[in-house]
């Protein structure tokens, strides 16, 4: 056990003063986080509540919550079936660990500005070195959009993803290199939380992840001293691990996407033709909290800053002098240089016949989220410079180092800030007063699609009767379970006061009974015997959920399993390298 321990430390040893900086630059890029307040932003209301009702159905026992129960006046919403569930986990977890909501928000976002650093320092660090890697660090928490995400659109989930990406692309580029089942471990995980963060960011990273994957297997079927097969097969099983780990997610919103009215999401404002940048736009600063409108006159930045866009010039001289140079991993330099120059064509009006022919791509409404791609490229290749210099003259290296740091700092540093905080605590966000407010934030867009007359207050009880006459004698109601008792001397008309969405079961002295829809309001309803009854109400998992949550349960079994997985592989292999007749045939 002593060995693993102090092979840990001293593989850390070297990196312990670059990391203590990188801490501190993390809490100057964070540091108004520390107020425990919400930002004024766009979305600044969006995520509250939906983390309340997140955990509300961790609380009452669902491992993987997705019904809001309080959203629309009670009635309820699959709002989390729909919303990747990373930040809203962290804030769970920070909530059970002592920190209200309000500050559990703010310490798991903190937490993330906090990954997105480490990872990366590991990816920029694996090529440049420490002090690359701590440049690139610096680069990536001051990169002006991953600030407009925290600071300006309070896009908690795009932010979220900031986390993931560095570490997905180093798991991906080392795994299918070297191999090894730490890299395949962070590789994968990364790759997946990345998924399970951001539906948009990870719509647009997911192709660059597998466009390095190409340009890996390119270099190693150039290289004669390398065999590409392995390669292949580590690089598919990163990949292979990483979708289906993140599947009980991504697929249950592919298939029941029909329920609701997701195409509300390309209507009027998030229509992604009125959001086009221009080329000045990513080139010239104009920092404010405003929004996209159509033109070149936007109230927030979109700008890729100017010490990341002198350090991008800096780096195509670096890329012609190491692309040339797998070992070196000159190659990833070339490859982020042309990954931004492509991020950025889709974000101009340029790439709008590319975007009116790729249906997929209008899900990501605003065509500047490519610039999640060019925060991190930019970022990666700001550290190029040590890629070739001071190698001989370490002193030298560390004042580039500080150099750039601190023109990163001072650029970045006065938009690391909101431009106010909202008057907002706990106590005005309850599942009490979710539902007093008829919260939906979402503006109808996971409605389920039999509501056809929304209501306007909320319902007074969960379970009333429409018909006949009859009493509920107890209730019993937690997020996703109803219990009751009733009574009636003639047959009745039962009505519960939720929506129907695939999943909600009516159970009557523990024999299902069919659920009927009511027309306009979109609510369950069924009939019920004279006598007294037992009604359980039960939001259960579908196929599609059920069998996504097993495929992803034994895909981490997999990546726990993969060590044994493989040498088990290879004493077969052995074996019949050995024993010729064994094979067969």
């Amino acid at each position: 056990m002593r060995g693993p321990i102090n092979a840990i430390k001293q593989g850390l040893k070297p990196h312990l003063f670059y990391l203590a900086v990188l801490g501190l630059i993390t809490l100057l890029a964070g540091f108004p986080l520390f107020q425990f307040r919400i930002f004024f932003g766009h979305d600044s209301l969006a995520y509250l509540p939906r983390s309340i009702e997140f955990y509300e159905g961790l609380r009452y026992g669902t491992v993987f919550p997705r019904w809001a129960p309080d959203f629309a006046y009670g009635y309820g919403q699959p709002t989390v079936n729909f919303n990747p569930p990373v930040v809203y986990y962290l804030t769970a977890f920070f909530h059970v660990i002592g920190f209200s909501f309000l500050g559990a928000q703010n310490v798991a976002l903190f937490a993330i500005l906090v990954l997105a650093g480490l990872g990366m320092y590991l990816l920029a660090g694996q090529v440049f070195g420490p002090r690359g890697g701590l440049v690139s660090s610096v680069a990536y928490l001051f990169a002006p959009y991953l600030l407009v995400n925290l600071y300006v659109r309070y896009a908690l989930a795009d932010f979220s993803a900031f986390a993931f990406i560095p570490f997905a692309f180093w798991g991906l580029y080392r795994y299918t290199t070297a191999g090894g089942y730490w890299r395949l471990f962070i590789g994968a995980l990364a790759t997946a939380l990345l998924v399970l963060s951001s539906s948009s960011v990870s719509l647009i990273t997911f192709p660059a992840l597998l466009l390095l994957f190409a340009t890996i297997l390119y270099f190693e079927w150039r290289d004669r001293d390398s065999f590409v097969i392995p390669a292949l097969v580590r690089g598919l099983w990163l990949l292979f691990l990483s979708l289906s780990l993140s599947v009980f997610s991504w697929l249950p919103l592919l298939a029941e996407r029909k329920y609701v009215h997701l195409e509300r999401r390309l209507e009027g404002y998030s229509d992604f033709h009125d959001h086009f940048l221009y080329i000045q736009q990513l080139i010239f600063p104009h920092w404010g909290y405003g929004l996209s409108i159509p033109g070149p006159e936007d109230g927030m930045n979109f700008a890729i800053g100017p010490i990341h866009l002198l350090l991008l010039a800096t780096s195509l001289w670096v890329s012609w002098r190491t692309a040339s140079s797998l070992q070196q991993g000159g190659f990833l330099v070339l490859f982020f240089v042309c990954l931004s120059l492509l991020a950025a064509f889709f974000t101009v009006g340029t790439s709008q016949f590319i975007w009116e022919r790729l249906s997929l791509l209008h899900l990501l409404q605003f065509p500047w989220r490519f610039l999640s791609l060019i925060a991190v490229s930019t970022a990666f290749v700001s550290g190029s410079l040590f890629l070739l210099f001071f190698k001989e003259r370490r002193w030298r290296a560390t004042g580039l180092m500080w150099i750039l740091i601190v023109a990163l700092v001072v650029v970045g540093f006065p938009h690391a800030k909101p431009t106010a905080f909202l008057p907002v605590n706990d106590s005005d966000f309850t599942p009490s007063t979710i539902v007093a407010m008829g919260w939906d934030r979402d503006q109808g867009q996971l409605e389920p699609i039999w509501v056809k007359q929304p209501p306007s207050t909320p319902a007074t009880e969960r379970l009333t009767i429409i018909e006949g006459e009859g009493q509920v004698l107890t209730s019993n109601v937690t997020p996703t379970y109803y219990d009751f008792f009733t009574e009636s001397r003639e047959a009745t008309r039962m009505r519960v006061n939720t929506f129907y969405f695939p999943g909600w079961k009516v159970f009557v002295d523990q024999e299902e009974r069919p659920v009927e829809i009511e027309k306009l309001s979109g609510v369950i309803e069924f009939s019920l015997e004279p006598g007294k009854h037992r009604i359980q109400v039960r939001f259960t998992d579908t196929p599609v959920r059920e069998w996504s949550e097993r495929i992803s349960l034994l895909a981490l079994f997999l990546l726990l399993m993969t060590p044994w997985i493989v040498r088990g592989f290879r004493f077969n292999r052995l074996v019949l390298s050995r024993n010729p007749t064994l094979h067969p045939g």
